[in-house]
């Protein structure tokens, strides 16, 4: 989130004394992701936390909430069982919960990992793609060992498809926005309503198919980019596991089928301990999808959540820079996925 939440500081660190039994010095709000407001958080003996704040008037951020219950478990038993410990994992209030409610808002605090976010680091250098294929790795790796219980299993989700055609039809039927950054954004989605309602019929085809896969379902942190990397004296951390998911591996290769999957998918191989068979199509499937879920999750924001000027210009941004200029070099991406693969035969 660009912009920071409707609640005084003094406010937040009130009632963050409270619930967790420590001094607070100061919050500072921090500018970045989608799914919750950010802080760092100081506290009078020089520690230091992370803080997600999400607000219940915000059905996104609703969402969010929901999946609280799954992956805050799943990080603090990979932590504290040393799993996988180059991880953020949530700190335990006074009742023992993982979370805490309060103001219509819901806060987790996480332990906070020092070093360089690796979002403005592209193109990945070698070591870097080398270093996040063996973490995938050794994630995948201890899937035997986790409490799947609390863990979501992959449906390939494609609910968000509703909200995709209601928000094309709301933009179609206005002719003209109040407000420029709606104005541009109609004119963008228009030139692309072809292709969005094409690959979404792709999409929905690809579906069908990947839930007949029966390829063997593994720990995947679900959203592996540089936002959610975090490096300090050459160790990576892994941030953010909203997304964590007990899917098949190709879940983790979405966002590294470019001209870097080469060096990824070797160093992959060779820290699993085998040679791994994919499936173009659910490469295909999950890269799609994941294209148009996010279009509709920065659609609904600038048409029904956003409060803010600055944050509908950030979500325009990403729509036209993070999604749609991205959709033309999938299927050639996969092509060449399918060449290097059919090479190592």
């Amino acid at each position: 989130m660009e912009v920071k939440y409707s609640i005084e500081d003094s406010v937040l660190m009130l009632n963050l004394d409270k619930e967790y039994g420590m001094q607070i010095e100061s919050v500072h709000f921090i500018p970045l992701g989608d799914s919750a407001y950010s802080y760092w958080v100081n506290c009078a003996n020089g520690e230091r936390y992370y803080l997600k704040l999400f607000d219940h008037q915000n059905d996104g951020q609703r969402r969010s909430i929901e999946r609280l219950r799954f992956y805050l478990p799943l990080t603090w038993q990979m932590y504290h069982q040393g799993l996988f410990r180059n991880i953020t994992y949530p700190i335990i209030n006074r009742n023992g919960c993982f979370k805490t409610t309060f103001n219509n808002i819901t806060v987790v605090l996480f332990n906070f990992i020092e070093g360089e976010i690796l979002a403005e680091a592209y193109p990945f250098s070698k070591e870097i793609l080398e270093d996040i294929a063996k973490s995938v790795a050794a994630i995948q790796l201890i899937t035997p060992f986790i409490d799947k219980t609390t863990l979501l299993a992959n449906t390939f989700d494609i609910s968000f498809e509703s909200d995709l055609e209601k928000c094309i039809s709301m933009i179609e039927c206005t002719l003209t926005f109040n407000n420029p950054i709606k104005q541009a954004l109609r004119q963008v989605v228009l030139s692309k309503k072809e292709q969005i309602f094409d690959l979404l019929n792709l999409v929905r085809k690809l579906h069908g198919i990947s839930i007949a896969d029966t390829k063997e379902k593994v720990l995947c942190h679900g959203d592996i980019w540089g936002g959610n990397l975090i490096r300090h004296k050459n160790e990576l951390y892994f941030v953010d596991w909203e997304s964590a998911i007990l899917a098949p591996p190709e879940f983790n290769f979405v966002n590294y089928i470019g001209e870097e999957f080469d060096v990824f998918f070797s160093a992959y191989e060779k820290n699993i301990g085998k040679s791994v068979t994919l499936s173009l199509d659910l490469l295909r499937f999950y890269s799609y999808r994941n294209h148009l879920r996010n279009l509709t999750n920065w659609l609904m924001n600038i048409l029904h959540r956003n409060t803010e000027e600055v944050q509908n210009e950030k979500d325009l941004e990403k729509i036209l820079y993070h999604c749609m200029n991205r959709w033309d070099s999938i299927e050639a991406n996969v092509r060449a996925v399918d060449a290097l693969l059919q090479k190592r035969k």
